[in-house]
């Protein structure tokens, strides 16, 4: 027993004293008293691997036990003792952040457990707080907007101190691993070598990725032709032909369909969610993350044939508020400007589709009106909670890490709003004292000279939110501001059938009911008569004082005075007065058709007549 005493002394005594090198960087493992450096503010997370044996590999797993002390931190609960230690597994891990003094681990636990409040399970990886990106926030606020905007799932990730081996290794973040399971991506998981045609449809964790990795297919991105793109299946691990097969070609036909010159076409909303992917581009854009779609770049997709790849959640911002939106060196979106070691795939073809365009105009609402105006806050509430063990982490690591916490709140705060004030000059188009039309085209169509278009994002009682197109998208219910030629619009009148006009504008209301109105439907104005209803949301002009009516705009004119056909009212009829002037040259019924006293009658005429309807 004595003798056993000392050879497991000289071990550990030997791995105090070791220097042991990976990737040509040396890790020194001298003991640094969590006595004397630990801050007492944070839960302090306690590792200690069998014999003291040190980490210095990304693959092997070394036995270890580990407590979590809540140490009076509100919230949280402690797990384990240190007289009863909990048994775990821990290895490195990470790519370019392994390469520093300070590591980052994986940890695999042998039995579920719920730290720091948030869901049990085995699988945790503990971030090291390094630098700038983690230390002093990119992450966190990351994480923080990515909850606020709605993300399916955002990782969870809580600061604490790590003692290991009985030394001092300063601040970490715990955070979740990103995995299949009920409580983070909540997909039905497939099993590894799975041949079941219909199993084998779901339950891919994905992602792009800008390292090689065994697990991973290859293909040319034809915008990106110099660099490969890579894709790593994450789940299943280890893949039968089948599997293969399936994956290959789902992800090349994402690939051809997003690359294609025909931004018309809707073939690549067969695989990808829209409505998820613009709300994880929305957040990429905010913290303007160079690297969005390059690398740490994560997706998923769930069992059935009609299921689609879902983007994220967001991982490793470690490129993003940096120094091209704090002193706006550049007003790009981020796959405009990548940085020399990132090549941004399928975003910069993606955002030139009308449609995603669209999509995302709700998500960048939430986030200007709701979530940017709670950053301030939540950049005091992190410097308050991690100030002191970070100012401990420095002690420990010395240049590793900064003591300047105020500039770096202040640094990303500003990023955040330069980038914020860039998406307002490039998405934000005010909404009164404007006349407009709309229009609804079944094929994509050229904007007349002199004529801007502008997509309705939202109605409300403040007036119409919109946001101007390059063109005149199919399937898009516009707005049209300037008219100067009608050419492109035909006028016809209604030919007695139901119509479904469906915008299938994206986030849009559901179809309503217009009973009295005229419709734009296939580059065709369209009568809709009493008793004759058309279903159709954000592309039709009621014409009814009828206040039951829906209405989806206001003109802010006043019609001069509005009763076309001198029957002593304003109604629908004084608006077919002027249609069929306009149609056929009938002027039975036309006694004041120059609303605007312009010298003429066009559809202006009749938008006037319209707002004063609705206004009085």
């Amino acid at each position: 027993m004595f003798m056993k005493k000392i050879i497991i002394l000289s071990i550990l005594l030997l791995s105090w004293l070791t220097i042991y090198a990976e990737n040509n960087n040396e890790v020194e493992t001298i003991i640094h008293d969590p006595a004397e450096y630990l801050s007492n503010t944070l839960p302090v997370l306690y590792i200690n691997t069998d014999y003291g044996t040190p980490i210095v590999d990304k693959i092997n797993y070394i036995d270890g036990e580990y407590y979590l002390d809540a140490n009076g931190c509100e919230d949280y609960v402690s797990v384990g003792s240190a007289d009863n230690p909990l048994p775990l597994k821990i290895r490195g891990r990470g790519n370019a952040s392994w390469n520093y003094p300070k590591k980052p681990y994986r940890l695999k636990l042998d039995s579920k457990a719920s730290l720091l409040g948030m869901p049990k399970s085995k699988h945790w990886i503990l971030m090291a707080a390094c630098y700038d990106r983690l230390a002093h926030g990119r992450e966190y606020l990351s994480y923080k907007i990515s909850e606020k905007i709605g993300m399916p799932y955002t990782t969870r990730s809580v600061p604490c101190e790590v003692v290991l081996n009985g030394d001092y290794i300063g601040m970490y973040f715990l955070t979740e691993q990103i995995r299949i399971d009920k409580d983070r991506v909540n997909i039905t998981e497939q099993d590894d070598l799975e041949t079941d045609s219909t199993k084998i449809t779901g339950g891919w964790l994905l992602e792009i990725d800008n390292y090689n990795d065994n697990n991973q297919i290859r293909f040319v991105d034809p915008k990106k032709p110099n660099k490969l793109m890579k894709v790593t299946y994450h789940s299943p691990e280890v893949l039968s032909d089948k599997q293969l097969y399936y994956l290959t070609d789902l992800i090349s036909k994402v690939n051809e369909s997003v690359n294609t010159d025909d931004k018309t076409s809707r073939e690549w909303e067969k695989y990808i969610d829209i409505d998820a992917l613009a709300r994880f581009y929305i957040l990429l854009e905010a913290i303007d993350d160079q690297e969005g779609f390059s690398g740490s770049c994560w997706f998923s997709k769930d069992r059935g044939d009609s299921t689609k790849l879902i983007w994220g959640p967001i991982w490793d911002s470690g490129s993003s508020l940096g120094s091209r939106t704090y002193n706006m060196e550049n007003q790009n979106f981020f796959y405009e400007d990548e940085p020399k070691f990132a090549y941004n795939h399928w975003i910069g073809e993606i955002a030139k589709f009308p449609r995603f365009q669209v999509a995302i105009k709700k998500w960048w609402k939430k986030y200007r009106d709701e979530v940017f105006p709670t950053m301030q806050a939540e950049v005091d509430a992190f410097g308050q909670l991690t100030e002191a063990a970070l100012a401990c982490d420095y002690l420990r690591w010395g240049d590793a890490s900064s003591t300047d916490l105020a500039y770096y709140r202040r640094r990303y705060i500003a990023a955040l709003r330069n980038k914020r004030d860039f998406l307002i000059s490039k998405w934000d188009v005010p909404s009164y004292d404007i006349n407009w039309t709309t229009y609804y085209s079944e094929r994509d169509l050229s904007l007349p000279q002199g004529v801007n278009a502008y997509v309705v994002n939202d109605i409300n009682n403040y007036g119409v939110d919109i946001s101007p197109v390059e063109y005149i998208p199919a399937n898009v219910g516009i707005l049209l501001m300037g008219i100067s030629d009608f050419e492109e619009i035909i006028t016809v009148p209604y030919n007695g059938e139901t119509q479904n006009v469906s915008s299938l504008l994206v986030g849009s209301v559901e179809p309503q009911v217009v009973n009295d109105g005229y419709v734009l439907h296939q580059n065709q104005f369209v009568l809709s008569p009493a008793n004759t209803p058309i279903d159709a949301h954000r592309c039709y002009i009621p014409v009814t004082s009828d206040d039951s009516t829906p209405t989806i705009l206001r003109i802010l004119n006043n019609a001069i005075p509005g009763d076309v056909n001198n029957d002593g009212q304003v109604t629908a009829a004084d608006v077919t007065a002027l249609y069929d002037f306009l149609l056929n040259g009938i002027t039975t019924n036309l006694k004041n058709g120059d609303q605007n006293n312009d010298g003429f009658i066009t559809i202006y005429d009749i938008t006037l007549v319209y707002n004063y309807m609705l206004n009085n």
